[in-house]
């Protein structure tokens, strides 16, 4: 009994390990950046004085950092994540959609649903939040201005959004830290707390809150399917339509009552796909999804 209490208790601090080390990993990639980026200055410079020197420093800042920044951390951090779960978890690992659904029109459906949803209920809860605390709004949109996210970013800045940002993020919070939350404590808990700490991640209270959202629904799915493919594929997905995609879905809510049926709507369709996803699930035994309900 205490050999079995010692080897769960092992992975407390790998519930936390993975956002600190996320963390770390940021702070050495913003050194090489800033330290890359004056090499390419001073190779690429062309003037005479010192002033133009540092101009055309902060033109090669302007223009490069961003991109060498989150590639240099996110290329690692996929490297060292993925070591880190297949050390500790590697047995129960499973990187196909091989024999994960007993039911797949229900899974696709469930897996297109949640995304449309969820999409929806951060665009509302962003936008009431928004009113409530106008101040995080202005801290959000300087964030994503200087982060180069836009319909217009760079090659660079689409591949880490799009691509490697969910796939490293998966890795640290429905791979590593919910996995270890789940040695010490029920899966529900453990779904709490991945979530918390994947929105305190984000750094910033607006993000913050609906990153904490869609981190409870994907950590739900994780512990429906026990796949961290599907739940990277649903995080790239949904990240895609949060940056290209709501520009051609319609959007409701003028006022104050269509803002709440708009809502309200958008619950109830996430709802639907988690009824569709636990349906398909072969993880979860029937008898457990209905007592969850």
């Amino acid at each position: 009994m205490n050999q079995t209490k010692f080897n769960r208790r092992k992975y407390i601090p790998w519930i936390f390990i993975p956002c600190i080390l996320a963390l770390v990993i940021q702070f050495l990639a913003g050194i090489m950046t800033i330290q890359g980026c004056v090499v390419l200055a001073i190779g690429s410079f062309k003037g005479e004085s010192y002033l133009e020197l540092v101009t055309h420093l902060a033109n090669v800042m302007m223009n490069e950092m961003n991109d060498m920044l989150y590639l240099l951390y996110v290329i690692p951090g996929i490297v060292v994540f993925a070591i880190l779960y297949k050390q500790l978890f590697g047995n129960g690992i499973k990187l196909s959609f091989k024999g994960i659904s007993k039911n797949v029109v229900a899974t696709v459906g469930g897996v297109v649903l949640f995304c449309l949803g969820m999409q929806y209920v951060s665009v509302y809860l962003l936008n009431s939040l928004s009113v409530a605390f106008p101040s995080w709004l202005e801290e959000y949109q300087e964030i994503i201005e200087m982060a180069g996210i836009s319909n217009e970013m760079t090659v660079a800045m689409f591949i880490y959004t799009i691509l490697l940002g969910p796939i490293c993020e998966e890795l640290i919070f429905r791979g590593i830290t919910y996995k270890a939350a789940t040695k010490v404590m029920p899966y529900y808990l453990a779904i709490i707390v991945q979530a918390v700490l994947f929105g305190a991640f984000h750094m910033n209270a607006l993000q913050a809150s609906y990153a904490i959202v869609i981190g409870l629904g994907l950590g739900y799915i994780m512990y429906l399917y026990d796949n961290i493919i599907l739940t990277m594929f649903i995080h790239i997905i949904y990240n895609f339509l949060g940056t290209y995609g709501m520009t051609y879905l319609p959007i409701g809510g003028n006022t104050l009552i269509s803002f709440f049926l708009w809502m309200l709507g958008a619950l109830v369709v996430t709802y639907i796909s988690i009824l569709l996803l636990r349906k398909g699930s072969t993880v979860i035994k029937e008898d457990n999804i209905l007592s969850d309900i």
